[in-house]
């Protein structure tokens, strides 16, 4: 961590700053002071993968008032630095619950997440998945062709994306959750106002649920969002997102590599 980038935030008595997570997209560090702990992100890789910074914390300033997210103590666009509280209780991952308390907290979570009013842009998965072919043909253009021809057999759900929005996560994984003493979610840069529906399936491909887990959390997320998920369309959306996971790792692993 660069010394300048401690100098610039507005907290004192720093004991430890240590990485959490080494990514393409961000970096993670935990900072230690003599009074509390924190976290900070610093943005790596924006454009490649169609991020809004200023949006992102934007929304998750939303979302903290609503007591969703954790507040954003300090924000520095020009060096790509966001400070946050670090939240001290194990996220849901880690949590002593059994698999299917987890599956109905994060059920709940969900329809929770759908129901939020907040200002936030209609996500476009057109624009997104262009803007990684686009970026994977930098390094591989015949790969990028076979995720395009790949792509156009979704059309129609592509078509239909958000036609009924919803504010979405986009990346619901059991890490990104914490329950205590309220539930907090981290990690918004891939939400916004989208299709409930990619939601749902990327939070099952995020979580690797096997079919049994799958059909647990969809009847809670019923029960709790009040909607009917209509499972045939789900599963056309579960293999969408199975392309568009593909797709956006191998971008990663390009990206990943001219930046070690």
């Amino acid at each position: 961590m660069q010394q300048q980038w401690l100098d610039s935030l507005p907290i004192h008595g720093v004991i430890k700053a240590e990485p959490l997570l080494r990514g393409v997209a961000n970096n993670v560090y935990k900072i230690t002071t003599t009074k509390s702990n924190y976290i900070l992100k610093q943005f790596r890789f924006d454009h490649p993968y169609g991020l809004d910074r200023d949006q992102e914390v934007l929304v998750q300033r939303q979302l903290a008032e609503q007591q969703l997210a954790p507040d954003v103590l300090h924000y520095d666009a020009a060096q790509g630095l966001v400070l946050q509280a670090y939240l001290e209780e194990p996220d849901l991952a880690h949590a002593d619950l059994s698999m299917a308390d987890k599956l109905r907290e994060l059920a709940d979570l969900a329809a929770h997440i759908h129901r939020v009013t907040i200002k936030a842009p209609v996500w476009s998965l057109r624009e997104r998945l262009a803007r990684y072919c686009q970026q994977l043909a930098e390094f591989d253009r015949e790969h990028a062709k076979q995720f395009e021809l790949r792509l156009r057999s979704f059309r129609k759900l592509i078509d239909n994306f958000a036609s009924h929005p919803v504010f979405c996560h986009n990346d619901l994984g059991l890490h990104h959750v914490f329950l205590a003493p309220t539930p907090r979610v981290i990690d918004w840069e891939y939400s916004g106002m989208g299709e409930r529906y990619f939601d749902l399936a990327n939070a099952m491909a995020a979580n690797e649920l096997e079919l049994p887990q799958r059909s647990a959390f969809v009847n809670a997320y019923e029960a709790s969002a009040g909607f009917q998920v209509h499972r045939d369309t789900l599963e056309n959306w579960r293999e969408l997102v199975a392309v568009v996971n593909q797709l956006w790792y191998e971008l990663h692993h390009h990206l990943q590599r001219i930046s070690d």
